[in-house]
């Protein structure tokens, strides 16, 4: 791995040489995942595991694991992160878990017909939200809201739960804190959330994938989503398939075609998969394929060795092929 991408992809620095990186290595699924790491700690970090001989310095900057490293991680247990999916969900993820435990505790308290409580969310535009929403619902909005809650809670393992449910703040109930439950769990912090995060994302996924299973959760999720920017790369690629072209993209939008060529490889990384590739060229596809028996090693090619074989090549298009390998790579696994 090279030390300085990596901590790039967890701290979520989206320029296409890092989130090419983390597809080729399979990282993607930990972009964003630690916005405030501090670089002097992930450093201290690092240094510590060299002199313990887990990691070892194979080039310059690029580390792999060593003899000892292998060994203590099949002796480790590692937390199941099937689920995780922050590429797709780490703009609202969080937020999103919040407006869930606020909707549960106003939920809880107006079930008890209670007015009087502190909030848990302080930000009054968020609070305002969810006031309008209440209004627009009916009054069997609560036992319809723990229907939900109990009909989702069936698709989650029951000692991972707890990662939800211990949060939750209701009606003479207060929730725990991550740390907290950490330490009831006894295990490690990071643990634990690496835990919840996976379950989260299975949590949005199960409300995207069963809209009308889950009506309230549906909502809540669509009026998070709706304060969400909107993504450039998504407005890039949109026009791209109308085009076809990344200079014409880049005309119409009056953006560098360097940026366009970056958003166009950030849409691809979202949903990767073969359908979703350009199409190429019979001189692209010779070009790139002599180069590919004179390197095999496809993830470390160069443009500019690239374009010794093919002038005319565009970066898209070069990208592009490595993702077509790598997908073909899958497929053959």
């Amino acid at each position: 791995m090279r030390m300085s991408t990596l901590y790039h992809l967890l701290k979520g620095k989206k320029t296409s040489s890092v989130l090419t990186y983390g597809y080729f290595y399979d990282n993607l699924n930990y972009f964003n995942l630690l916005p405030k790491l501090k670089e002097k700690s992930y450093y201290n970090l690092i240094e510590k595991l060299i002199q313990k001989e887990c990691l070892i310095e194979v080039e310059k900057g690029i580390l792999g694991l060593s003899e000892t490293g292998v060994r203590i991680l099949g002796e480790k247990s590692f937390p199941t992160l099937s689920q995780l999916n922050q590429m797709e969900y780490y703009k609202y993820d969080m937020t999103f878990w919040e407006k869930i435990m606020f909707a549960t505790q106003v939920i809880s308290e107006k079930s008890y017909h209670e007015g009087k409580y502190i909030p848990i969310e302080n930000n009054l535009f968020k609070q305002q939200q969810l006031k309008k929403w209440l209004k627009s619902q009916n009054e069997t909005l609560p036992s319809q809201f723990y229907k939900e809650w109990e009909k989702i809670l069936d698709f989650i393992p029951e000692d991972k739960q707890v990662l939800l449910l211990r949060q939750l703040v209701g009606h003479n109930h207060i929730g725990l804190t991550l740390n907290q439950i950490a330490i009831e769990k006894e295990q490690d912090y990071f643990y634990t959330y690496l835990e919840f995060k996976n379950c989260l994302h299975y949590f949005i996924q199960m409300i995207e994938e069963h809209l009308t299973e889950y009506p309230i959760f549906h909502e809540l999720l669509a009026l998070e989503k709706s304060l969400v920017k909107t993504d450039s790369s998504q407005v890039s690629n949109q026009l791209y398939r109308q085009y076809g072209s990344v200079s014409q993209v880049s005309q119409y939008r009056r953006l560098k075609e360097s940026t366009v060529t970056d958003h166009l490889i950030e849409s691809f990384l979202r949903q990767p998969s073969l359908s979703n590739l350009p199409k190429f060229n019979e001189n692209t596809i010779a070009a790139l394929e002599k180069l590919k028996l004179s390197q095999p090693d496809f993830r470390r090619w160069l443009f500019k060795d690239a374009c010794m074989y093919e002038a005319e090549l565009s970066f898209y298009d070069f990208k592009c092929y490595q993702f077509y390998l790598v997908e073909k790579e899958k497929l053959n696994d």
